[in-house]
Formats: C-alpha cells, sequence, structure tokens
C-alpha cells in the first residue's frame, strides 16, 4: 500500500497572514498555531498580528487503526503472545523451531479471531455507512496480513524436509480460496438428481482440481448421471491411481518421481487415443492432469488470482518444487495471467516472499496501513528463527538486531500514545534491548493523566524500571495540579513522593501562611503521619514540630509544650514571616498558673525577642509579651532560688 502524502487546510486567517508555527505534543499528536517568524536584526515591537480576539490552536493527530475497539482486543492478546515468546527465548532453549511454528500459528489463530469480529460488525444494523467503509478496510488489511503471513510461515519458519514445498502451498490456496470446497458440499448435500445441469456443477469440479482435491473431484464425477458410462469410469480410475507425495508415507522423491512419470505416460497415451472426446468436460480435465498448456491457457479466466492458478498448474507439472525453485514459476505464472504490470501490493509481498527476498519482504509489508503490529511481530520471529541474519552478508550496512529493535521501538511508541494502551507499548519497549529504556524514560512523563489511579501505575513503572528521577518527576507534576485545584494536603502528599525539597519547602509555607490567614491547621492526619518523611526540607520540620507543639498545647502538656516552642526559637528553622505567630504563642505559657519555663528559657524568649523587635507584625504585642517575660523570670528565678537553698 502505497504512502500517500495529505494536505490539511488550516482554517484560520491569523495563520494564513502571520505564518504557521508547529511542535510536536506528546506521542502522536502536532499542534499547528500562528506564529510569526522575526530574525534576531529586527526591532523588538508588539506583533501586528496581536489582537484581542481568540486565536485557535489545531492539534494534528495519525490516524492509527489499532485504537479500534475490535482491534485493541487483537494488540492485547496478540501481546501476550509476543510477552510468552520472549519468556521461552530468555530460557535459552537448544531447539527453538517448534516453539516458532507454535507462535506463528498462535499470531495467525488471532488475525483470524479478529477478522470474525469485524465480518460480525460490519453486518450490525446500527452502523452508519461511514462506519461500514471503515470496517470493510480493515477487514481488506487483515486479510492481506493473515494471506502474507500464511505464506512467510511456510516459506521461512516451517520448512518441509528436502524443501518440498507444494504440499503446504496448496494448504494454503485451499485455505484463502475456501468456495469451491464449500460449493462441492453444497452439490453433494442436495437433491444428486441431475446434478450436472447445476450451473456450478463443472466449475466446481475444475476448481476442487486446481487445489488438489481429488477425493472432491471423484465425489462430484460419481454423481453425475453418466457417472457408469466407460469413459467416466476410466476418468476416476485415473484419479484414484494418482500418485501423491506425503511425507507421513515415507516414499522417497525418486520413487515418487518414477511413479508421477509411469501415471502420466499413462494418462497421456489415453488423450492421444482419443478415448476421451466424447466428453470436453473429461477431455480438458485429463490435458489438464498432464499439464498441457493449451489446457491450462483456458483455467486462467477461472482462476481469481495468480497464485491460485500457480498452485494448480505446480500440482499437475512439478509435483517436486523445491522452494527455491518457486520463485520462477511465479513469475510465469504472472506472465501468463498478464499481470506482471498489474501487480497489487498484496501479490509483490507474496511473489517477494516466494523469490526468498526477505529484505523486500518486510520493506514491503512495513508500508501497511496496520500501523507496525505485522511488521513488529513478523519480524521478531524471522529474528529469533535466524532468517533475518542471513541478510548481514548480502546486505551493506544491515544488522538483524537494529532492524527488530526499530520496529518494537516504533509499535511500542505508538500504543504508549493510547490511553489504556500505553502499558502494553511498555512491555515491547522493555524488549529493546539498545534503546528500549531511553524511550522509556522519555515517554513515560508524556503520557497524559487524568486520575490519581493512572499516576500510581506511571510511578510504579518509573520505579520498577529503576526511572527514580522519572517517577520523581511525575509525581511533582500531579502535586503542583493538586496545588492548582486547592488540595493542599494531596499536593504536599505528591511533592513528598517526589523527594523535591524546595517545592515541598513551598507547600509547608503554603500551610503556615494558611494558618496566619485561618487560624486552622488543615490535614492533621496528613501531618501527624508525616515520620522520616519530615526530613525533607527544614520548612517541612518547622511545620510538623509546630503541628505536634499545637497538639500538646490542645491536650493541655504544657511543660512539654513549653520545651518544644524554646527549642523551635532556638533552631535556625522559623520563617520570617512566623516570628510574630511563634513569639505569640508563649504568651499564655508565661502567664500559666505552673511555671513552663524556667529562668534560662526565659532568657533564650528575651534573646529571641530583642533580635526580632524590628518585625512590624510584633509592634502591637511587643509590650505585653516583654511584661509576661518579666513576669515569668520572676517566677522562675524564686522558684530555683527555693530549690537551691
Amino acid at each position: 500500500m502505497a504512502n500517500e502524502e495529505k494536505t490539511f487546510l488550516v482554517p484560520n486567517d491569523i495563520c494564513r497572514r502571520a505564518g504557521l508555527g508547529v511542535s510536536w505534543r506528546p506521542m502522536n499528536e502536532i499542534t499547528v498555531f500562528p506564529y510569526q517568524l522575526r530574525t534576531f536584526r529586527q526591532k523588538d515591537a508588539p506583533s501586528p498580528f496581536a489582537s484581542d480576539k481568540p486565536s485557535s490552536i489545531f492539534n494534528i493527530r495519525r490516524d492509527v487503526i489499532l485504537f479500534h475497539a475490535i482491534l485493541r482486543k487483537l494488540v492485547n492478546e496478540s501481546n501476550g503472545t509476543f510477552l510468552g515468546f520472549q519468556a521461552f527465548i530468555s530460557t535459552k532453549p537448544t531447539d527453538l523451531k517448534p516453539e516458532i511454528v507454535k507462535v506463528s500459528r498462535q499470531y495467525r489463530s488471532i488475525i483470524r479471531a479478529c477478522l470474525e469480529n469485524l465480518q460480525d460488525e460490519v453486518t450490525k444494523t446500527h452502523i452508519t455507512a461511514k462506519e461500514r467503509e471503515e470496517l470493510h478496510s480493515y477487514i481488506t488489511i487483515f486479510y492481506s496480513i493473515e494471506c502474507i503471513w500464511h505464506i512467510c510461515e511456510i516459506l521461512f519458519i516451517d520448512m518441509m524436509p528436502g524443501n518440498v514445498v507444494l504440499p503446504r502451498l496448496l494448504d494454503w490456496v485451499r485455505f484463502h480460496f475456501p468456495k469451491h470446497e464449500r460449493n462441492a458440499a453444497t452439490l453433494i448435500s442436495g437433491d444428486t438428481e441431475g446434478i450436472e445441469l447445476d450451473e456450478t456443477y463443472w466449475p466446481t469440479i475444475f476448481g476442487n482440481l486446481l487445489q488438489g482435491r481429488i477425493k472432491i473431484v471423484r465425489a462430484l464425477l460419481k454423481q453425475h448421471s453418466a457417472a457408469n458410462s466407460s469413459v467416466f469410469q476410466m476418468v476416476l480410475q485415473l484419479l484414484k491411481s494418482m500418485p501423491t507425495f506425503n511425507v507421513i508415507n515415507n516414499v522417497s522423491l525418486s520413487e515418487f518421481n518414477l511413479q508421477w512419470r509411469h501415471w502420466t505416460m499413462d494418462v497421456q497415451m489415453k488423450i492421444d487415443a482419443k478415448q476421451f472426446i466424447s466428453n470436453r468436460n473429461l477431455d480438458l480435465l485429463t490435458r489438464l492432469m498432464v499439464g498441457e498448456e493449451e489446457a491450462w491457457t483456458e483455467m486462467i479466466p477461472k482462476c481469481e488470482a495468480w497464485y491460485e492458478f500457480l498452485a494448480g498448474y505446480l500440482f499437475y507439472t512439478e509435483p517436486m518444487v523445491k522452494t527455491f525453485e518457486l520463485g520462477q514459476y511465479a513469475k510465469q505464472s504472472i506472465a501468463k495471467m498478464r499481470m506482471k504490470h498489474h501487480l497489487k501490493h498484496l501479490d509483490r509481498v507474496l511473489l517477494a516472499a516466494m523469490e526468498f527476498d526477505i529484505f523486500e519482504v518486510v520493506k514491503e509489508i512495513q508500508e501497511m496501513t496496520e500501523n507496525g503490529w505485522f511488521v513488529t511481530h513478523l519480524t521478531d520471529l524471522l529474528y529469533h528463527a535466524g532468517k533475518l541474519s542471513l541478510l548481514e552478508k548480502d546486505v551493506e550496512g544491515f544488522s538483524a538486531e537494529n532492524l527488530r529493535e526499530s520496529f518494537l521501538l516504533d509499535y511500542g511508541t505508538t500504543l504508549m500514545g493510547h490511553k489504556s494502551l500505553w502499558q502494553v507499548g511498555l512491555s515491547y519497549l522493555d524488549n529493546c534491548p539498545n534503546d528500549g529504556l531511553p524511550a522509556i524514560e522519555l515517554l513515560l512523563p508524556r503520557i497524559p493523566f487524568d486520575s490519581e489511579a493512572k499516576v500510581h501505575k506511571l510511578v510504579r513503572e518509573a520505579k520498577n524500571r529503576n526511572l527514580n528521577h522519572v517517577a520523581q518527576s511525575i509525581c511533582k507534576i500531579q502535586g503542583l495540579r493538586s496545588l492548582r485545584r486547592g488540595r493542599l494536603g494531596n499536593a504536599l502528599t505528591w511533592a513528598l513522593k517526589s523527594h523535591d525539597g524546595p517545592f515541598t519547602s513551598y507547600l509547608a509555607d503554603k500551610y503556615l501562611q494558611e494558618y496566619i490567614n485561618s487560624g486552622d491547621l488543615n490535614n492533621t492526619d496528613l501531618l501527624d503521619n508525616l515520620g522520616s518523611c519530615m526530613l525533607a526540607s527544614d520548612r517541612l520540620i518547622f511545620l510538623g514540630k509546630y503541628h505536634e507543639f499545637r497538639k500538646l498545647y490542645q491536650a493541655g502538656e504544657y511543660k512539654e509544650c513549653g520545651y518544644l516552642l524554646v527549642s523551635l526559637l532556638a533552631s535556625k528553622i522559623v520563617p520570617k514571616y512566623f516570628w510574630s505567630v511563634l513569639l505569640s504563642e508563649a504568651i499564655p505559657l508565661l502567664e500559666s498558673e505552673e511555671l513552663v519555663f524556667s529562668s534560662n528559657d526565659t532568657y533564650q524568649i528575651l534573646h529571641c525577642l530583642e533580635e526580632k523587635e524590628s518585625i512590624p507584625e510584633l509592634s502591637d504585642q511587643l509590650a505585653i509579651i516583654r511584661l509576661a517575660t518579666a513576669r515569668n523570670l520572676s517566677r522562675a528565678l524564686m522558684f530555683e532560688a527555693q530549690l537551691t537553698n
């Protein structure tokens, strides 16, 4: 499928007059906006395009078909198969081929299930014409994917002994052109009297003959009203005696070739003797069986595709064709059907596969429009099967490992752009040994999150990969969001998780300033359980200790309360704007009936008072604090003198 350039018209007058600026958004989007290009030599002046009118910003996003609801199931199921296979590879088994074949068939089964889901959906009545057209395009894409994957499995992954390819090739054609077998079943299961009068009777016979379904051809011929005639019996006997190669029968290649030549000579002798001339269809059938070119030319219009013609032609002319010979016969079939200049994308990929041009196959499937799912998974299998490493000798500068990793990176990055598939995308990036972790480091903080549950997931994924700085960055972003929403306690929680000292200090300041304005400390449960997190910043230590001071005061434990207040006054962590509050808190303790402060404590309060008396907020309470301090000092000195005596 050829890449097509698309032109987008930006419906904005300012953009038209001023020009456009473009910026990448996270993942798969770019943003287009009005932008006037200026150089450093131009005078710094307001833009003539500035106005009070709103200016539009346009987001352009690549269409990702994998984000469709039905195709997301394909993505998730194939991810399980992919991860299971990578886990198996990590055990370093001695023989990989059985597992690779098994995994390849699992992928094809997933594709078939996806096709069935798409076909079920397209028959529903509630969908619009546009949605139906879209689903039909998806069906076409994934039918092509299954068809290509199947032939690649036959040629590159699950090769038969001796490189004999025809039995598997016939299975492939039968699988993708099932209508002849279905028509035969319909004919045989119905009323067989006068069956030859049905217009589909002979086309069904020839269709099954091309696919090597000899038993079905014999079954249909037996239902003919003239089946007991000598000419029909002769054809039935020839079909019955026709040798077919099968690995299970333990027949050697030379022995089969000998049987085949004898059988072909016998059929040709009967044709030359004009023994089938009385029935045109039987005569054509026998001439096809000996590979007569004129007869096969008659079959060309009845074949839907050149590869359907190819499999049938080889079955009757070159039944022992080898894998490496398939390409030349494929070209001959294309030439006979005059399709050389009319090949579609699917035809080109199939031809490249039959020519054993793996590099061209990978190049062609990379251009398919399913957003990299196909090329990523198939290339991974070919890499582990050792097929890509063969190209390193033929293609200069080619690296099988780098090719595999580049597809995994592209596919994983695409999935990271979806709100629910980003974790699936991470699993593919995890399997990129060189650039996977740096890519995760860049992409993880750019994933949009709209809930705290998702933030927790992002943080967990970052920490699982030892990307602690990424986890801290995400926590800080969430903390800032909470702060903008007025959720100060939640913001502090995320700040603590981010281990960001300045941000934590900033939030602690917010707490203290809110207390100054309202007289209440909010989110006290959080402050009660700070624990060692309090050490994140000096300001948070002060907030925690001040909260502890208030708890002790409210509990009536004035001695402990006073001791804590003096230690706070003596510390260097009291914010300047809070000195007036802290010194004011000393007044009720100084005036308490119970002696709370010793003379030394009182001197410490006086010393702080002398240092901070210039603070404007203290001016109204300065005299009261001095008086309370003097009275407490006299009480303390008298009490201590009595203790000395």
